[in-house]
């Protein structure tokens, strides 16, 4: 396969990638070997709906020019592989990768930069998307801060009126 049309289908997988995509973000893939490569994607794809792609960071920023993506080009530096998160569930695939990397101890391997909502993140800044509860958890919050007012009007409204209470004490 000529190197051009090798470009093209990179660029053609990243560009599928973006699709549906919510964060991106670069490890730092540099002494992975290729078996924890391949396991790394598998575990990623069955647990959170993220996939990784190793390519030049010269053909991602080609397929990210022009897209909300974009601002990810500082973070374009060393050898990376991109994982594409592809759920609104960002903290779950963080915290896999992470998890990945201690069992193997591949300290080395690091998250780099990452774009989330058109926002550049920094390496230290993970934390936060770490912390962060998913859309679901948040509308549960949103549910139950709606709930406990709509009850007490309940309540109100069908607690007896003093007059009720008089005649059962007497």
């Amino acid at each position: 396969m000529s190197s051009l049309r090798r470009a093209l289908l990179v660029a053609g997988k990243t560009k599928i990638n973006l699709e549906n995509c919510h964060f991106i973000t670069g490890i730092n893939y540099n002494g992975l070997s290729v078996k924890q490569l391949q396991e790394l994607r598998g575990i990623l794809r069955e647990h959170t709906n993220t996939k990784l792609l190793v390519a030049k960071n010269t053909l991602v920023y080609k397929a990210l020019e022009g897209t909300k993506w974009e601002s990810l080009k500082p973070c374009m530096k060393g050898m990376n592989a991109w994982l594409f998160v592809q759920s609104e569930d960002i903290p779950a695939a963080l915290k896999t990768f992470i998890s990945f990397q201690k069992e193997k101890k591949l300290y080395d391997n690091n998250l780099g930069g990452a774009v989330f909502e058109e926002k550049l993140y920094a390496p230290q800044d993970y934390k936060v998307i770490e912390t962060m509860p998913s859309r679901a958890d948040v509308y549960g919050m949103m549910l139950g801060s709606l709930h406990w007012p709509a009850l007490d009007l309940v309540n109100a409204l069908q607690a007896p009126t003093a007059s009720e209470n008089e005649t059962v004490v007497a």
